[in-house]
């Protein structure tokens, strides 16, 4: 058959035939003799093809394919390796493959009658459609239905197309090829001169690195954003200029990679930079604040920390309003430099500024700080208005590795200062543990969270008819890894006054809602109390975190009851009303703890929108034994009941004393008597096996 298109082919007058076909196994000795007689009648017409493959899967071994000796004696021998790039792509084509000891130059190097046989790569030019490259039936051929017009002087390429074949390529554009097209697409490469030199993708990865380079030394952010938008379009377009000129290509992928992962790292080394800037400086004067202090005085040997308390900021403060309280701060701080001369001056706290000088100078610290008085005894223009300067100073000295422990020394002598009605105060040894307990439990808050040191205990409350566990009151605890156990009223102080309780109270917030969300999906209607800080009663802050939370979570929001302390309704009555009205306005329960201790009438009490009191322990503990607690808590429950309060008794210690107030017609009980304060677990065990306590 294929001597017979043979025949066909040159009595056509092409100018070349070339097989993408194996003739590597012999066929009938009659056949192989008539394709061998019409090889010799087409004379040097015909190219047959020899390729190398491997062996096995996964082997270095190679098998080489050649035609059968007695044919290809007769023909030229030309290779039709295709080899597909790592990623499956063909994308370049060799131009010769040495078979049996010999260099052969490909089919497509035959065909367009190059005059080089040595190994090479030729990039294939894929904007060659091969749509546009005559495609004939071999069986039009064998059967003469093709005219010879269409064959003279054609270089023509005998292969199969047919899916079955196997002999397909998936290649750029175009989707997948066959193999004898991707030949012809290779040898038209070559006839029309439009292979390219690749030099692959070094060039443009060393102008990334050049973009990455110039931006990252660039101050300027938009001078930064155009180098490196320079650098994307000369990476993106170069290759595209190059290719349409002819002259080469270029890989422009790790190029981009890289200018990708250089630009984000810069991004996030930008963010990072802002990030710490912002954290570093004081919102309000713009000075940088006790973070700054703490990374930037981390210096080698000993030195000094000086503070200096502003007196009466607060009231000040108020006077002024944010904008010129946070001018007047910075002139302050601008007078403490330039009497210091070197350094920065850092606001640690809102009323406090400090600052570092070398350890030698301690010899002069009376004379230093006589100094900075007297340039203080001119007042401060802020708006016209004279404003008069009053500081006290701390000293601390010691190893600069730790400068918020100096600073908090500092402050303290600073403080110790204004106590004793004196200028300055150096810190001694004496101050160590006192500082040391007030830091370390604010430095270690965070962790004892994360650790689960400081954790949620809870305490049952006991319906007094019924004896059933109806409720909790969430109480926090702190098992310290070094000092055991913390007593709440020996950090929460602490605590309070450092401005932490927030974050305290929402950590709480958070245990209690998630457990009542898992008590819904249990079907328990138990309600839990948490106790509610006096300085949080009126705080946006505070009440804007709580709503979000409490909104969110999928809870019966009545179960969630807040307690107030008596005395912080006192504080402020105006204050008290609008904030519990906001609270209540959520959906949670309202509580009025330790009543009986702020001297309040329940009269008073009934103008705050809360649902229960909670009459203090101080008089129920002893209840069974004084005569004035009985009176007392009695007509105190029934004008509670009287004007529509529920009312809880806490600090129950006894069955007598649970008794007397189940006569009273006491509604809620809690106390050791009841349940001590113990972990969810154990609350949850007694949740799903309640016991009724008796009186």
């Amino acid at each position: 058959v294929h001597g017979h298109a043979i025949d066909r082919l040159v009595a056509a007058k092409t100018r070349a035939i070339a097989f993408d076909v194996d003739f590597s196994a012999p066929s009938t000795p009659k056949e192989d003799t008539a394709m061998t007689s019409s090889l010799a009648r087409a004379g040097d017409a015909v190219i047959l093809p020899t390729f190398r493959q491997a062996a096995k899967a996964n082997t270095y071994d190679v098998f080489e394919n050649m035609p059968i000796p007695m044919i290809k004696k007769h023909a030229f021998l030309a290779s039709v390796n295709i080899q597909p790039d790592a990623d499956g792509m063909v994308r370049h084509y060799e131009t010769g493959v040495v078979t049996d000891h010999t260099m052969r130059p490909s089919i497509a190097a035959l065909l367009a009658e190059s005059s080089s046989i040595e190994a090479g790569n030729l990039t294939i030019d894929y904007s060659i459609d091969p749509a546009t490259i005559p495609r004939l039936s071999y069986v039009d051929i064998l059967k003469g239905r093709v005219p010879d017009r269409l064959l003279a002087g054609k270089r023509v390429i005998i292969g199969a197309t047919a899916v079955e074949m196997g002999d397909r390529y998936a290649v750029p554009r175009y989707g997948v090829l066959a193999g004898v097209i991707i030949q012809a697409l290779a040898a038209d490469t070559l006839l029309q001169g439009s292979s390219l030199v690749n030099y692959g993708g070094w060039p443009l990865f060393v102008m990334a690195l050049a973009a990455l380079y110039i931006s990252g030394r660039t101050k300027s952010t938009s001078l930064r954003a155009s180098v490196l938008a320079v650098g994307i379009l000369i990476i993106l377009f170069l290759p595209l200029l190059l290719e349409l000129s002819k002259i080469a290509t270029l890989d422009a992928s790790p190029a981009l990679a890289t200018l990708v992962s250089g630009i984000a790292t810069l991004l996030i080394t930008s963010v990072q930079r802002a990030f710490l800037i912002n954290k570093t400086t004081d919102i309000l004067t713009g000075l940088p604040n006790v973070l700054a202090f703490s990374l930037r005085e981390r210096r080698k040997g000993v030195q000094i920390a000086a503070a200096a308390r502003i007196q009466h900021y607060g009231e000040i403060s108020l006077l002024l309003g944010p904008d010129q309280t946070a001018e007047w701060v910075r002139q302050i701080a601008q007078r403490l430099a330039l009497m210091e001369g070197q350094g920065a001056v850092y606001r640690v706290e809102e009323s406090a500024l400090a600052w570092v000088f070398p350890h030698e100078d301690i010899e002069h610290l009376p004379d230093r700080f006589a100094a900075i008085a007297a340039v203080f005894r001119s007042p401060i223009i802020i708006g016209a208005r004279p404003i008069e300067i009053a500081l006290t100073y701390g000293v601390a000295t010691g190893e600069a590795n730790d400068p918020r422990t100096l600073s908090a020394q500092a402050l303290l002598a600073a403080d110790r200062a204004a106590e004793q009605g004196i200028a300055w105060d150096m810190h001694s040894d004496l101050h160590d543990a006192e500082v040391d307990w007030k830091m370390s439990l604010l430095g270690e808050l965070d962790q004892a969270i994360i650790n689960g040191d400081l954790w949620v205990a809870y305490q049952p409350k006991a319906d007094v008819r019924s004896g059933q566990i109806v409720g909790a009151e969430a109480l926090i605890r702190w098992n310290h890894l070094e000092r055991g156990f913390i007593a709440p009223d020996h950090f929460i102080p602490i605590i309070e006054k450092e401005g932490r309780i927030m974050e305290l109270t929402l950590f709480v917030m958070d245990q209690v809602l998630e457990t009542l969300e898992r008590w819904t999906l249990r079907h328990h209607s138990q309600s839990v109390a948490i106790n509610i800080s006096a300085s949080l009663l009126g705080d946006s802050a505070f009440f804007e975190q709580a709503a979000r939370r409490i909104v969110n979570a999928q809870i019966d929001r009545s179960l969630l009851v807040l307690e107030i302390t008596e005395s912080a309704t006192l504080a402020d009555p105006d204050q008290a009303i609008d904030a519990m009205t906001a609270l209540r306005a959520l959906g949670v329960g309202l509580s009025i703890d330790d009543y009986g201790t702020g001297q309040s009438t329940l009269t008073y009490l009934k103008r705050l929108p809360v649902d229960e009191i909670k009459i203090d322990q101080s008089f129920v503990t002893d209840l069974a034994l004084s005569r004035n607690d009985q009176i007392l808590v009695r007509s105190t429950i029934a004008l509670a009941h009287d004007l529509g309060f529920k009312v809880v008794a806490e600090g129950i210690e006894s069955a007598e004393c649970l008794a007397l107030l189940a006569s009273y017609g006491c509604d809620t009980a809690q106390g050791w008597h009841i349940g001590k304060p113990m972990p969810i677990d154990a609350f949850n065990v007694l949740l799903e096996a309640p016991l009724a306590i008796a009186a």
